[in-house]
């Protein structure tokens, strides 16, 4: 490993960040800033990711999940020796005077030195505090030496739609969940608002007595998208009874859900993006369907570091 990379040379340059934000808020007679971390987030990207939209990500996140963040710039050049630069994010909440700041460490990564990468990664996580990957490049994901880092870490975040291949990715997060990783799929987060739909039709009392007499669950989607899968597994738990078939749609993504049997006929449909008409028999409602941004997506699952046993049992 380079020199120039050392876990304890980078410690020593978060320290001197520190005294220099300190000195800067000195010098501007203000409150003063405070330092907050609560985990760390370990980001993976690649080169041609957007590292403004990543930091941008990462700004937004730590207001409620403050944290050290390090980014793996993983590069698929010949580079020699990884690099790293420390920085911070601060903030100033309305009202107050005092900053908050994050601490933040950028490392390139030349893939071939992927093999470098845990050694140097178990010096820099907070001591005492949950580690949460956040894997943004797919075809790392799959390299050997990159999952070297997941033993070291308490949660896996991934995206499955961001792979090119989605059966390969459906078969690695089934095989990782299968073996216990903690690894979960931001395509299983944005089924959130769809499964609390279809749960709060039958907390209903007037219908709650028909959800064991549901024969029939309708799933339409369009596209290969994974979440399709998962939703179906979902309702072969919950509905042992009744027969989950797809339906294609026109649209990308899911769009609707029907479930039916004797004396119930209950559907969700998204409408324009930002709502969903719900009809459970005769009677029609209309509800918020909020955007499944990243932030958002991460948000949820920053705040559920433990396994997801339902989401673990769609692998069963």
């Amino acid at each position: 490993m380079a020199a120039a990379i050392r876990p304890e040379k980078i410690l020593k340059d978060l320290a001197q960040l520190w005294v220099d934000l300190a000195k800067e808020e000195s010098e501007k007679n203000s409150a003063g800033v405070l330092r907050a971390c609560a985990m760390t987030l370990i980001v993976a990207v690649e080169e041609r990711e957007d590292a403004q939209a990543v930091g941008q990500t990462i700004a937004e996140l730590i207001h409620e999940h403050p944290s050290r963040a390090i980014v793996l710039d993983v590069r698929k050049d010949d580079g020699e020796a990884l690099d790293a630069r420390v920085f911070a994010q601060c903030w100033m909440p309305f009202g107050r005077r005092q900053q908050i700041c994050c601490e933040g460490i950028e490392i390139a990564v030349p893939e071939h030195l992927l093999a470098d990468v845990p050694k140097l990664l178990l010096g820099l996580t907070v001591p005492d505090l949950p580690v949460v990957l956040w894997m943004r490049c797919p075809s790392s994901a799959m390299h050997p030496d990159f999952q070297r880092i997941f033993p070291l870490v308490n949660k896996i975040i991934l995206d499955s739609d961001s792979f090119d291949d989605r059966n390969r990715a459906y078969a690695f997060v089934a095989d990782m969940n299968r073996r216990g990783t903690n690894l979960v799929d931001l395509a299983w987060t944005r089924l959130t608002h769809w499964r609390q739909m279809v749960a709060q039709m039958f907390d209903d009392e007037r219908y709650r007595p028909y959800l064991e007499k549901v024969r029939k669950v309708s799933i339409v989607r369009g596209g290969d998208g994974v979440g399709a899968r998962y939703l179906a597994s979902w309702f072969r738990r919950a509905l042992p009874r009744a027969q989950v078939r797809f339906e294609p749609a026109n649209s990308p993504g899911l769009s609707a859900i029907e479930l039916s049997g004797e004396g119930i006929v209950a559907s969700i449909a998204l409408e324009d993006g930002s709502s969903a008409v719900t009809k459970i028999n005769e009677v029609t409602g209309r509800r918020a369907m909020p955007a499944s941004t990243e932030q958002a997506l991460l948000r949820e699952e920053l705040s559920i570091l433990g396994v997801d046993p339902v989401f673990r049992r769609c692998f069963d």
